[in-house]
């Protein structure tokens, strides 16, 4: 009994060794292969530091690098900008480089979930990175060299296909580092649990964010965001015209102009996103869909609503056309005395 305690005693004495000589030693070992470039914007905290740093690869452990800043009092030196992080760099290179700072003057690009393409390209021209002609153009270049789907009937290829986010870049960033880094961002979110869910639908990533484009667009909060997927699932399976206001006002502007009323005039124009007049999705997306959109439309709620007017609260749903008139009905006595 004493024998065994003794190695008992002996093997955690030597475990404890050989984590005080070699694990810190491997936490401190940084191994990638190719260069990063972390951008840091102003008043990031050291949390989002180490987190940046882990998510890209480049260090082993987030707590033993914030142990190692803190101890080293670097924590309170890191400076904002957009650092070149390569290969062959050893955690005190980091550490350095990280207090030494950068020129470059960082610049913070906020996508709300919802925008089209040509809102985007706007956006980044208005906060000095680029104009919207060269945004389009590297949406372009990068559905080119990244994707092989139907352009036809669309305006702009990457709608849809970039992730509406806030991101952090430097003044010196380019529009094709805006398009690479969003783009990748949607790939990233469109898991391959996604993926997988999308082949047992039988539909295309491209038919997926379509629908997840349009349940983005029509939501008026999270909870009905799978209940108006169900809807359009509920119409699609028996060949009815999905009658969506937001698609046709896309069409209409060819994914630039916005109208705020559409008219019966509307509805009656022939346009491949006119859902009004074809028993279908349109031909990609109208919009950028968030990630609670994506699920939404990978999960449908299992109802038996064809219908959903706006309300006081949200959309009210109705299984019926009758059903659906009286609230619309609603609606209108609602919009009279709010």
């Amino acid at each position: 009994m004493k024998k065994a305690f003794y190695l008992f005693v002996i093997l955690v004495v030597a475990i404890g060794l050989f984590g005080f000589l070699y694990l810190p030693n491997y936490l401190s070992e940084v191994s990638f292969n190719e260069p990063v470039v972390l951008t840091i914007p102003k008043g990031a905290s050291l949390n989002y530091v180490a987190d940046s740093l882990y998510n890209e690869g480049i260090i082993k452990s987030r707590y033993w690098f914030k142990y190692q800043a803190k101890s080293k009092d670097i924590d309170r030196s890191i400076k904002p900008g957009s650092y070149d992080i390569t290969p062959g760099m050893s955690l005190e290179d980091i550490f350095t480089l990280l207090q030494k700072g950068t020129l470059d003057k960082p610049v913070v690009l906020t996508i709300p979930e919802g925008f089209t393409l040509y809102q985007m390209a706007e956006r980044v021209e208005s906060i000095g990175l680029g104009s919207t002609k060269e945004f389009i153009e590297a949406t372009m270049d990068y559905y080119e060299e990244n994707y092989d789907f139907s352009t036809e009937n669309l305006y702009f290829p990457l709608e849809g296909y970039l992730y509406p986010d806030t991101y952090h870049f430097t003044d010196k960033s380019t529009p094709r580092d805006v398009v690479n880094r969003m783009a990748k961002t949607m790939e990233e979110v469109f898991s391959q649990e996604y993926r997988d869910r999308a082949e047992e639908l039988d539909l295309s990533i491209h038919e997926v964010l379509t629908l997840a484009s349009i349940i983005e667009r029509e939501a008026y909060n999270d909870e009905e965001r799978a209940t108006i997927s169900g809807v359009i699932y509920n119409r699609l399976e028996i060949g009815m015209p999905l009658q969506v206001d937001a698609t046709v006002i896309y069409g209409l502007g060819e994914g630039k102009d916005h109208i705020t009323r559409v008219l019966n005039s509307h509805t009656s124009t022939p346009n491949p996103f006119n859902t009004y007049m074809i028993n279908d999705i349109p031909p990609g997306p109208i919009a950028a869909p968030g990630k609670a959109s994506i699920k939404a439309a990978l999960y449908p709620e299992s109802h038996d609503y064809y219908y959903y007017v706006l309300g006081k609260d949200g959309h009210v749903f109705g299984k019926t056309y009758q059903e659906h008139q009286k609230n619309v009905e609603n609606y209108r006595k609602l919009m009279k005395n709010p």
